[in-house]
């Protein structure tokens, strides 16, 4: 596997057991051990507990993360890699990783997310060359999963072959993170109409809503910042109002804040903002303190879907 154009070497491992998996993986791994490279391995806790047992000894040459947790966000996983690079590759020359951030179990709407992840991936590092390796477990993902993993990786290994993937999209022609529509609310919803003025009332809606819905403190606090934080972006760069809808299922409670305005930058919200800067924090908070962000945004306005799991 080579890096296309000297960039990120960007590959999907489809595998349908453990024998695939580590047989994938594990030379993979060898491999950057033998180049001295820093590796980091995010994967969900079966998958983590494997690949430590198959590497024996070399595993305490290899940093380890747990992605349900790492990724539980899937806009969090370019920042954690983004500072692994940031802090090994000039000083090691070389770093590699495995990073798998669809599983089974995952909501439909994760999954959207983590898709769009993986082809942002390819425009975060396009000018840095080190390796990532992503699997997918072919068994128990669905087919268009698998579709995306073959749109979104340069390279593909399916029953231990190795190739080009023939399905790739370029990120500089692909859709984009923002294009589409989102599910409807799957619960009653409760709507406010806000401005400048009306923001110390959203928040108190979205307080009252996540008690509603059972949140302790902690996470009604952090909804009620992350959504402060998209709201005031509405005002300031949306036309100076917008619309905020709360609903909750079993699972999730949402909060939903529409305005004009278009976002274009592919990244936002994914790249840490300088600590002496204003702007572009709104996104970034929401996304440490959420458990999903979901963004559309066109010539019609823009939508921000925070989700905190109940």
């Amino acid at each position: 596997m080579r890096a296309n154009g000297g960039g990120l070497a960007h590959s999907a491992l489809l595998y349908t057991d453990g024998s695939e998996f580590l047989a994938g993986t594990v030379p993979f791994v060898h491999e950057g051990l033998e180049r001295d490279e820093a590796i980091l391995v995010a994967l969900p806790a079966h998958n983590l507990d494997l690949l430590r047992g198959a590497l024996g000894s070399d595993a305490g040459r290899v940093l380890f993360a747990d992605m349900e947790e790492l990724g539980r966000n899937p806009a969090r996983i370019i920042p954690a890699w983004r500072d692994f690079v940031d802090e090994h590759l000039p000083q090691r020359g070389g770093v590699r990783g495995i990073g798998e951030p669809i599983w089974a179990g995952r909501s439909a709407a994760q999954v959207d997310e983590c898709t769009r992840h993986e082809s942002l991936l390819n425009l975060a590092f396009a000018g840095e060359t080190w390796s990532l390796m992503c699997p997918y477990d072919a068994a128990r993902l669905d087919d268009e999963v698998l579709a995306g993993a073959e749109h979104n990786h340069p390279h593909v290994t399916r029953c231990g072959r190795d190739g080009a993937s023939a399905g790739y999209i370029d990120p500089a022609i692909a859709a984009g993170p923002f294009v589409g529509g989102l599910d409807l609310p799957t619960g009653p919803v409760t709507a406010l109409a806000f401005g400048v003025a009306e923001l110390a009332d959203l928040r108190r809606l979205v307080a009252a809503q996540a008690r509603a819905a059972g949140l302790d403190l902690e996470r009604s606090d952090d909804l009620v910042i992350a959504a402060t934080e998209i709201a005031t972006n509405g005002v300031r760069h949306g036309g100076g109002s917008g619309m905020a809808r709360l609903w909750h299922d079993e699972r999730v409670l949402a909060c939903e804040i529409s305005s004009g305005g278009r976002l274009t930058d592919p990244l936002a919200g994914r790249v840490r903002p300088p600590q002496t800067s204003i702007d572009g924090r709104g996104l970034w908070i929401a996304n440490q303190l959420c458990d999903l962000v979901q963004i559309r945004s066109g010539a019609e306005g823009t939508v921000v879907r925070l989700l905190i799991d109940r």
